[in-house]
């Protein structure tokens, strides 16, 4: 667990901190403080995460809402995720409820999503979640990304990538987007 939270801190915290500092050195003082609240945010969902019993949570479905309970208010959530928690691994478990949250968290914040709907199921070998929004959906080609102090899709790319997965996103300008993880 202690490795787990040092390669998270790492790979969040400390690499945004030292994209702060480039981008206050070039004079980017919007992407500085972008960069800074996404810091912020992290070390947020990295404390809640030491807190949280949501790991241990044999029903991966109650373990997903209890992941997002607070940060979704009173947004309709459905969660159906028919695999058995025995079957993952903690590491995975814990990239799929950090990615889930920010898919989750994006759709509220930047969408202004009512209705999200979680899903995971068991296909072959594979592991298949989907996170799907009734959002205002964007443009995936020209979403904002590092360079402009956004890291949350770059951040579940990265975490679904280090399992040998795949992580695809699907999105129309109003008309909602769809977020597919295969592990």
């Amino acid at each position: 667990e202690r490795t787990r939270l040092a390669v998270e801190l790492h790979d969040t915290l400390a690499q945004n901190l030292t994209g702060v500092s480039m981008q206050l050195a070039a004079g980017h003082v919007e992407i500085a403080e972008k960069t800074l609240k996404s810091c912020r945010d992290n070390l947020r969902d990295c404390l809640w995460d030491l807190r949280s019993q949501a790991l241990e949570e044999p029903d991966m479905t109650q373990a997903v809402l209890k992941t997002l309970r607070p940060h979704i208010g009173e947004t309709h959530v459905s969660v159906r995720f028919s695999v058995p928690r025995g079957k993952l691994s903690d590491k995975t478990v814990h990239a799929l409820l950090r990615s889930i949250r920010e898919l989750v968290v994006n759709a509220l914040r930047h969408g202004g999503a009512t209705d999200i709907k979680v899903a995971g199921a068991l296909e072959g070998e594979h592991l298949i979640c989907s996170v799907t929004d009734n959002g205002s959906g964007f443009d995936p080609a020209s979403a904002p990304g590092v360079l402009q102090g956004h890291f949350g899709l770059q951040g579940i790319r990265e975490r679904i990538d280090a399992l040998g997965g795949e992580f695809t996103i699907e999105s129309t300008p109003d008309k909602g987007t769809k977020a597919r993880m295969k592990i």
